[in-house]
Parts: C-alpha cells; structure tokens; sequence
C-alpha cells in the first residue's frame, strides 16, 4: 500500500436493482447514486448472478414480472441459500393488488412499493431499511462479541431486554492500539492486573478509551494517531519486562455504546482491531509495527522523535507494517508509570 494513501472512507451500501425496463433502470439509478453504489440487473438470471457472488448487495430493489424469471422466484431463491437469506429484498412492481403484496411480503419482502413510483417515498422508505439493516446487523455482531465476556444474565438483559433500545453506533475514524505480552497466559493474576491498571491509566494521560472486551490482548482506541503513538511508546517503556509486542492502524471503526448493569460502557465492532492485531504480528518483541494507514499521518512527528528509540526500521514491502519501533526502557519520572517493578 502507498504510504501517500488516504485512510479508508466510511463504506457505502450497495444496492441491487432487477427491472427489464431500461428507463426504470435509468430513474433508480438517478435517485439513489448520489447515496449508494447502485448496481443494475436487466433479468432475474443476472440479479442472482450478482447476489450469489463474492460481493452481494446490502440492498435488493426488485420488479416482479420479467420475462426469464420473475421477482417472486428471484426472492424464492435468495431465501433458500443461507449467505443471502437475509439480504433485505423490496418489490417494486406495477402489481398492486393486495394479493400480489401478500404473497411478496410472505415471501419474504421487507417492503413492497408499486409504481408509478413517488420518488420521495422509495428514497425514504430505501433509507429506512438500510438504517435498520445496518443497526440489526451491528447488534448481532455486539452480541457474539459480547456473549463471551459478560454474564449469561447481563447479556440477556441486554439483547433481550429493555437495555436493548440504548445500543447505539457511531461509525468513525479511529486510530487502534493493539498490546500483547508474550506468554500472557503464564503472567500471575498480580501481573495482569498490574498491567491492565497500567494500561488504563496511560489511556487516560493520553486521551485514549479501553475496550474491556477483547480477550488475551489490550485494545485502545483513540481519536488521533498521535497519542495512540506515543502512549504506546510509554506503555513499551513502563512495561518493557512483558516484552509487549504492539500493533497500530487507523480506519473506520465502528464504535457500540451499551448500557449493562447500570454501567455504561462501549467496545470496537468489526475489522478494525484484528487488522490491529495483525500488524501486532509482524512486531520483533518489545517493538510497536505502525500500518501504513497510520504512518501517513504521523510520519513527521515520528521522524524528528525517535531518539528515545533503539531501532526505526521501515518495511517497503508489506501491506501491513510500514515501520517498526523499538523504545529504549525507560524509569521513573520521565513516564511516571504505576507499573514499576513488575515481573521482578
């Protein structure tokens, strides 16, 4: 990847329209472009071409009745192959008898428009889905993070009681620290929780939030790449005894808040701290590997201060790691670590 790169952008749904008709094809494409990646299919053969690939579609925009195959078997069909199954489906068809919508809607539709369309009502009812799409898809993957770290009964409260209504997301660019200690599963009760007091409180010093539900690493995330850097340069410092092996990288995060016993609380959804955790991978023990998409926007700040590093060394053939360093140990009041003598 070309350090020069801009970080990735918010991703953008994508959706599916199937009409045999070129101007109904031409009109969706108008309303929806300027909102979403709006891919087209003039049959139904070809719509489950598409659906079927590597990248199916957020979003499926349907007409019923074309010549090859019409809407109600499309549907049939993405219904019955489980990676598509829950793929939200919308008829808009020129059918509009109750019964044609009943058997749409048992099928399997999320909504049934009919046309001549009123352009304002299929963008707001468009939008409508794909809101709850994405929020119904955020909280599945909340709640198989989350089964493994709290209590059968919190997180039944949570998913399956009024905690539910208080899950929010909030997508935005954050910049990941990921924190692994060689042979963490031999360090003694004293040593983990020395460490994560540790880790705690150099997050607050420098602006970042712990997530508490990762297991056999410590994650943090923050809002600039620049205190991540140099909170993990103090934390490989004040820890150096774990030979802590550290991974930075920016992107688009998804960032759930809850509510679970009274508490409030919040923990990092999908890619962003495994692509973390995969540039920890490629570190030397006792060094933090920075991604590329980090690198670009702290380069200047880490070239004129690395002095307190023994190695800087930069990778030019790997999409992971950019560069790779190694602070010098350090005691006492230049980090002002809580986390002295561990491990002795």
């Amino acid at each position: 990847m070309n350090p020069s790169q801009p970080t990735q952008e918010v991703k953008i749904p994508r959706i599916l329209v199937v009409d045999d008709m070129p101007d109904n094809l031409f009109l969706m494409n108008g309303l929806f472009e300027d909102r979403y990646q709006v891919i087209q299919a003039p049959s139904g053969k070809d719509a489950l071409k598409i659906v079927m690939s590597d990248s199916p579609p957020d979003m499926v925009l349907l007409d019923i009745m074309m010549p090859d195959m019409d809407g109600y078997e499309v549907l049939r069909r993405i219904r019955q192959h489980t990676p598509t199954a829950n793929i939200p489906v919308i008829f808009l068809t020129a059918l509009a008898s109750q019964q044609d919508e009943r058997l749409g809607m048992d099928l399997g539709a999320v909504d049934y428009l009919t046309k001549p369309v009123d352009p304002e009502l299929v963008v707001q009812r468009v939008e409508a889905h794909v809101r709850a799409t994405a929020h119904a898809r955020r909280v599945e993957e909340l709640s198989e993070k989350l089964a493994r770290h709290l209590s059968p009964a919190s997180w039944e409260r949570l998913f399956y009681g009024a905690e539910l209504e208080a899950i929010r997301f909030e997508q935005k660019q954050q910049t990941v620290l990921y924190a692994e200690a060689a042979g963490a599963s031999n360090l003694s009760e004293r040593d983990r929780d020395s460490f994560a007091a540790e880790v705690e409180w150099l997050a607050t010093r420098h602006g970042g939030v712990v997530d508490r539900f990762v297991d056999g690493a410590a994650v943090i995330f923050f809002d600039e790449p620049g205190p991540c850097v140099r909170m993990a340069m103090d934390l490989q410092r004040s820890a150096n005894e774990l030979h802590l092996r550290m991974g930075i990288h920016t992107g688009i995060c998804d960032i759930g808040t809850f509510r679970s016993d009274y508490e409030g609380r919040c923990t990092l959804i999908g890619i962003e701290t495994g692509l973390a955790a995969k540039v920890a991978a490629t570190a030397a023990s006792g060094s933090i590997a920075v991604s590329p998409e980090t690198y670009v926007l702290v380069r200047d700040e880490i070239q004129t201060d690395t002095s307190g590093c023994l190695l800087t060394e930069e990778f030019h053939d790997s999409d992971l790691a950019q560069i790779c360093l190694t602070p010098t140990p350090q005691k006492g009041e230049h980090v002002l670590s809580t986390f002295a003598g561990l491990g002795l």
